[in-house]
């Protein structure tokens, strides 16, 4: 009897101690794991890729002298073609530094695009006046005979606009893991400062002489009258330009998010990217315009006499004044990423609130918006 409790006894106590030792070999064995994923994750991400953006916030228009009557006449105004921008196109890239064992990530981003633009506007058209007598010579004399008078009357205008933004973003972020939103998706909710630079500029001209209306002229002398016909017309013509530029710094935050979709990253995965960001910016906001115009009033028996010269007084402002510019954003996008490689595809909006000085006379504010698809490729580094 003594034996077989004795068996019992050793049999409880092995059976203990290898439970004990598959234990500790457990707990001991999970931390090595998350170790070994941690070491094989790359600890340097550098992104590269463009983008193909539209710009929002157009300026108050310039009017030159006679656009009402250009416009009456049925040829298009100066302001038709004023603000007119085609896509900014541009780099960007960054570089993200996430340190082993570690849940923060460090990161520096820029990007740049401008977009340069010129448009002309050549519209011409014949003006048809009223049947009117005038004098010629046949047959040896003067004869008055009826004619229908015609004015090529015209309107020119041409525009250079030009665009260039830079941003730029110094981060601090913190990775929340996995599972907030739901199974395999991971959050990173980032803090630091961006920097906006944003510099426009036009350059225009416009030329019009839109109207004409035509009077009978007569010439006595004696017993003979001498009939011709008077064209009255205005011409005008009109030069400016315009400058503006923001220069701004100020606190951000962002959320960016991606969710496994399809497949694994070890073996290649598409996911869902998405994210949000918003900034306080304080700067500098400049703006400088300047216009010259003039009208001739054309007259005499020929219609080309200069008759009056209407010159208006140049106009040259320049503003300067520190703003407060909110900042709101966002992007979504679809990736393709394996663990040290990652491509992606999407579309992003920016919009900066009360960041263009848009006023030609007088200070007026417009927001500024970028908005548009871009792709990128990240690699990463490190392991």
């Amino acid at each position: 009897m003594s034996e077989l409790h004795n068996t019992s006894n050793a049999a409880n106590i092995r059976q203990t101690l290898l439970a004990t030792v598959s234990a500790f070999v457990l707990i001991a064995s999970i931390p090595e794991t998350a170790l070994a994923a941690d070491r094989d994750r790359p600890t340097i991400w550098i992104e590269g890729g463009w983008h193909f953006e539209s710009v929002a916030g157009d300026a108050d228009p310039f009017l030159p002298p006679l656009d009402a009557s250009t416009r009456a006449s049925g040829f298009p105004s100066l302001a038709a073609i004023e603000n007119e921008l085609g896509r900014t196109y541009g780099a960007e890239g960054s570089i993200s530094f996430h340190p082993h064992g570690s849940d923060w990530v460090f990161t520096a981003s820029a990007r740049y695009g401008r977009s340069q633009t010129t448009r002309h506007l050549i519209n011409q058209k014949t003006i048809i006046g009223p049947q009117l007598k005038q004098t010629t010579f046949q047959s040896g004399g003067l004869v008055a005979v009826p004619v229908t008078p015609t004015f090529p009357a015209y309107a020119t205008h041409n525009i250079k606009n030009y665009e260039s933004h830079a941003i730029a973003d110094f981060q601090i972020g913190k990775d929340v893991g996995i599972g907030l939103f739901g199974h395999g998706t991971d959050t990173v909710i980032s803090f630091g400062a961006r920097y906006a630079q944003m510099n426009a500029k036009s350059k225009g001209n416009s030329f019009a002489d839109p109207v004409a209306t035509f009077e009978q002229g007569e010439f006595v002398f004696g017993p003979v009258h001498k009939y011709y016909i008077r064209a009255l017309h205005h011409a005008s013509a009109a030069v400016m330009e315009r400058t503006d530029s923001l220069h701004a710094l100020g606190p951000s935050l962002s959320m960016k998010n991606t969710t496994g979709l399809l497949g694994t990253v070890d073996d290649g995965q598409i996911a869902l990217d998405w994210g949000v960001n918003a900034a306080l910016l304080f700067g500098r906001q400049k703006a400088k315009t300047t216009h010259h115009s003039s009208v001739r009033d054309y007259g005499g028996p020929s219609g080309t006499a200069v008759q009056a010269v209407h010159t208006y007084t140049p106009v040259n402002r320049t503003r300067s004044r520190m703003v407060t510019v909110p900042n709101v954003g966002g992007f979504a996008a679809l990736s393709f990423r394996f663990p040290n490689a990652k491509l992606s595809a999407g579309y992003r909006a920016d919009f900066f609130f009360g960041a263009k000085d848009s006023g030609f006379e007088t200070r007026s504010t417009t927001d500024v918006g970028f908005h548009g698809p871009y792709a990128t490729i990240s690699i990463g580094l490190g392991g």
